[in-house]
């Protein structure tokens, strides 16, 4: 029996095969009914790929770090990242930009790609900014772009997407928009009372006549939107809360209820087919900094294991696994460096999740340093082994992440 082989039920073309897993130099060398390894009981999976996380540092290194956010991914059976670079500073600039990546480099646990923002004043810049760091890593959009932002610096107007277009294009990504439109959003808490479905739908519209490139709208809401979004040639995705919670949930969460954009009266659980991508938008805040009321929720750990639970359930087809895995991979281009599903060639990337451990979610066993989740008592199913470049890094928390660098095949 090889050590870089296992056996058991694989996620794999679509469905759920029972067969052998031989992995070689990282990648994944044959699947096949044939193949004797490692029996391992539960799910094989492919390991996820969060396309929206906010990982802090830098000046905020109280509430999260590169390293301590990589851990929470891995241990929630996420192989890549994707940072955003609203950041203090944030990422406007090449040299920020290789900077977090040196020092992403220190210490991961899994693997790390950033995107790169746009601001009004690196406009003019902005395919020179591009083109330089593509000589060392692989910038998978420009974005998240504020639309509406608490930082003027942060946020650029309709006409800035329409201008940016020609650079993204030219650089072959995408642009990956945050929609809300500055005037119809007003400061104020529970921020759903001053930050209306209208403020997304609104930005929704404009967006799609503004851009002139492929485009990715962040975090989607509304119903409206995805019927806006429909058959327009946008990608979108929705975050697990914006699947389960309502404003209801306000009761529960209380000070700790805002987010960007906000709680609507009905989740989208129901419209999962009409999105591209389930991401996290982890935004991890201090219990002190939620109660005066800072917008976000923690969820990098916390999204595939409740994926999985709602599988478990019945609630979701397997199928809703590809909105993790292939489908992220395909949209931002992480396809070409072997990630997104388990395939003869593919990185050998996955998570064992073992349906017989049902969990309840508390904060104490996270690995985030924000110290708390919006999820408290929910179920989930959390991986009993991952996986990443065929060495097992779950449960012995091995530290081998990448940054996703143009010069790694």
């Amino acid at each position: 029996m090889s050590e870089n082989s296992i056996y058991g039920k694989i996620y794999c073309r679509g469905g759920i095969i029972e067969a052998g897993m031989e992995f070689e130099g990282g990648r994944i060398k044959k699947i096949g009914k044939s193949i004797r390894g490692r029996k391992v009981k539960g799910l094989i999976l492919p390991a996820a790929i969060d396309v929206h996380v906010h990982f802090r540092d830098f000046e905020e290194r109280h509430k999260e770090t590169i390293e301590s956010g990589s851990l929470s991914a891995i241990h929630g059976g996420v192989c890549l990242v994707v940072d955003q670079p609203n950041c203090k500073p944030a990422v406007t600039k090449p040299e920020i930009y290789l900077e977090r990546a040196r020092r992403a480099e220190k210490k991961l646990y899994c693997d790390y790609s950033l995107n790169f923002a746009l601001t009004k004043s690196n406009l003019p810049e902005l395919g020179n900014y591009l083109k330089k760091i593509a000589e060392r890593y692989y910038v998978p959009a420009v974005g998240e772009v504020f639309l509406e932002h608490s930082n003027p610096e942060m946020q650029v107007g309709y006409s800035e997407l329409e201008k940016a277009s020609g650079a993204v294009e030219k650089a072959g990504i995408r642009l990956s928009v945050h929609a809300e439109d500055a005037e119809l959003c007003k400061p104020g808490t529970p921020n759903f009372l001053y930050r209306p479905e209208e403020a997304e739908v609104e930005a929704v519209k404009k967006t799609l006549e503004a851009v002139r490139c492929k485009t990715h709208i962040c975090h989607v809401s509304s119903e409206r939107s995805l019927e806006l979004l429909r058959g327009s040639g946008l990608t979108c995705e929705v975050t697990p809360h914006h699947m389960l919670f309502s404003v209801k949930d306000y009761e529960r969460l209380k000070d700790f209820v805002n987010v960007n954009p906000p709680l609507r009266e009905k989740p989208l659980l129901e419209r999962l087919n009409d999105v591209d991508i389930i991401a996290s938008d982890h935004a991890p805040h201090t219990p002190e900094e939620k109660k005066d009321g800072a917008p976000g929720f923690p969820g990098v750990e916390t999204m595939y294991p409740i994926v999985v639970q709602l599988i478990a359930d019945g609630v979701l087809g397997t199928g809703a696994v590809e909105k993790l895995t292939s489908s992220p991979a395909k949209v931002f281009g992480f396809d070409r460096f072997g990630y997104g599903w388990i395939e003869e060639g593919m990185l050998a990337n996955f998570a064992v999740f073992d349906l017989s451990k049902e969990v309840r979610i508390s904060s104490g066993m996270l690995h985030s340093l924000c110290g708390w989740t919006p999820y408290e008592g929910f179920k989930a199913i959390f991986p009993s082994e991952v996986y990443l470049r065929g060495v097992r890094v779950i449960p012995e928390e091995e530290a081998m992440g990448r940054v996703l660098s143009n010069q790694i095949n």
